[in-house]
């Protein structure tokens, strides 16, 4: 039995494939197998997989294309490792991926799901780098995916209770993490370990605004674990602030501090998040509210007079951020304008 089993599912990946399991084949760690999960592949991808002559290699054909989530689960069932490695068709591992993922998996017990920070290139080159520690991690997906799945090892026996939901589309991932964060601790090694491929025929890009509306009900349904008064603060507002650019009012301005005040206040009492975790993600929304009005106007119309208003009803940290920004960009232009004579 394989210590490790790397679960790969593919779907018209021909042309970076090899790429892929080559990256596996060569990590430092050896003892595993890897379990190809074809969904109707129409291009030449099956007959790339099937050109690697290694025994560890597992081809599993489908008979009819049911997507990615069907083949995650299909891997998972079938893995036989006492932990599971993901990874996509068209990504490419660092060599000792597997041996510094294992290292924390073993070292630790407490934890069962190990990633790393993510180094894209193609189509980007910016690093994805995630919060290390589980407390981080937990609050984290109040704002968005904290992990990457497709580079993160497994616990296997730990997620057994878990699979991936099929009305999560294009969201499972986050979902998956979203359901466990409760029973199974995560980790995110501090050091790019997987090189994520960009480009315009990924799921992220082609299902953008598909996989945004499934996050939204994934952000609420974990803003409801704090157990604030949703008869007052409901999800219909909640969406129109955390969520639009709609124009917002005054009032809504002042409810939504007093729901960010809340949820603080609530979460001390009841710890579903940690409590200086959750702070660190109030301060956040704080900001991007602060930021989409003052800086960005990616609010529909906030006109001066309105801004003045809203400033008024800011905390005081607010108003003090906002005022030493303003005063900051003010003497940065006025020195563009002395160099440009």
């Amino acid at each position: 039995m394989p210590l490790i089993s790397v679960v790969l599912p593919v779907y018209n990946v021909e042309t970076y494939i090899s790429d892929a399991i080559t990256s596996v084949l060569n990590q430092t760690i050896q003892d595993f197998e890897i379990i190809v999960i074809d969904d109707c592949s129409t291009d030449n991808t099956l007959s790339v997989v099937k050109s690697f002559e290694d025994s560890r290699i597992r081809i599993i054909e489908k008979p009819k294309n049911k997507g990615l989530i069907d083949s995650l689960n299909m891997g998972f069932s079938e893995a036989e490792g006492q932990f599971i490695a993901r990874m996509d068709g068209d990504d490419i591992n660092v060599l000792n991926r597997f041996e510094k993922q294992l290292k924390i998996l073993q070292n630790r017990p407490d934890i069962k799901a190990c990633g790393c920070w993510l180094q894209c290139f193609g189509a980007s080159s910016k690093i994805i780098k995630h919060k290390r520690e589980h407390e981080q991690i937990q609050a984290q997906l109040l704002l968005g995916n904290p992990m990457s799945l497709g580079a993160t090892m497994l616990n296997r026996e730990a997620y057994k209770a878990y699979n991936f939901d099929a009305s999560k589309e294009h969201a499972e991932d986050y979902d998956f993490w979203a359901r466990s964060a409760w029973d199974c601790k995560m980790y995110n090694i501090q050091e790019v370990l997987y090189h994520y491929r960009t480009h315009q025929d990924q799921v992220s890009s082609l299902y953008n605004d598909i996989q945004k509306n499934q996050d939204i009900g994934i952000k609420l349904s974990l803003y409801h674990k704090i157990g604030y008064d949703k008869t007052e603060f409901s999800d219909a507002f909640l969406k129109k602030m955390l969520f639009s650019n709609e124009q917002i009012s005054i009032t809504d301005c002042k409810q939504f501090f007093k729901w960010l005040s809340q949820i603080s206040r609530v979460n001390k009492k009841q710890q579903i998040f940690g409590h200086k975790e959750l702070l660190d993600v109030v301060e956040q929304l704080k900001r991007k509210f602060v930021f989409d009005i003052f800086f960005t106007n990616n609010r529909e119309g906030i006109h001066y007079e309105t801004r003045k208003q809203i400033l008024g009803v800011l905390p005081f940290k607010q108003k003090l951020f906002i005022v030493r920004k303003k005063l900051k960009e003010r003497v940065s232009l006025l020195r563009k304008r002395e160099v440009t004579g």
